[in-house]
């Protein structure tokens, strides 16, 4: 069954790359993901080819 939201911690890896803007307009982020929170993105497997809205809350007090 295809989820339609995902919530999980993740941070951005301290690398340069993690943040990427292209020549064409287009970005593209990378993010590290702990091993507790893999089953909770595991749902985003499901949401390939889709259309997605993403917001990003900052959590002060996250379990990582």
């Amino acid at each position: 069954m295809s989820q339609s939201q995902c919530s999980f911690y993740a941070i951005f890896p301290s690398i340069q790359s993690a943040i990427r803007i292209d020549g064409d307009g287009g970005m593209r982020i990378q993010l590290d993901i702990p091993e507790s929170e893999i089953g909770n993105a595991l749902d985003l497997l499901s949401m390939r080819q889709k259309v997605l809205k993403v917001t990003i809350v900052v959590e002060e007090n996250a379990p990582l």
